[in-house]
């Protein structure tokens, strides 16, 4: 059984490590730029059902990502009163800049599924842009990520 289980582990690996970013990535990147408001990223993450937004320059650098686990941050805020969503107090509404993450790590299209797993464990990282030649030409969320490791791995049981 031992000996089966390695010989699993071993497909699944290798299947893995073919997979590249290039054959998962969303091509068509939903965008935000830093001085719009919360509430605007919240509507395009509910309305395009994804988890996160690449945060853009008008030239469109990447400056930074917006995740769900950002805004419930902001959530958090909203309830204990450090932000008021008036907008006519100072601190209404703020900017997705005040939530998004500056630390975050981009892949290539050759990057493998087996390198972006790793990525999204150990940098808690949701949302991965891919770039080439400091271009931004995809992107890939938990659940590309969770639909090709699962079918992967029930292709070879």
């Amino acid at each position: 059984m031992k000996n089966g289980q390695n010989n699993l582990l071993k497909k699944i690996d290798k299947k893995l490590k073919k997979i590249k970013a290039a054959d998962i990535m969303t091509r068509k990147v939903v965008t935000i730029k830093r001085k719009e408001t919360i509430h605007a990223a919240a509507e395009l993450m509910l309305k395009n059902r994804i988890s996160g937004l690449p945060v853009v320059s008008s030239s469109g650098k990447i400056l930074g990502i917006i995740t769900e686990t950002d805004l419930f941050m902001v959530m958090d805020m909203v309830k204990s009163g450090d932000i008021l969503l008036d907008k006519k107090a100072k601190t209404a509404v703020p900017n997705v800049s005040f939530a998004m993450s500056c630390e975050f790590r981009t892949v290539s299209k050759k990057a493998s599924l087996e390198e972006i797993i790793v990525l999204m464990k150990y940098k808690n990282q949701q949302t991965v842009p891919v770039v080439e030649k400091g271009r931004m030409v995809g992107i890939i969320g938990k659940h590309d990520v969770f639909k090709n490791f699962y079918s992967t791995v029930s292709s070879c049981r």
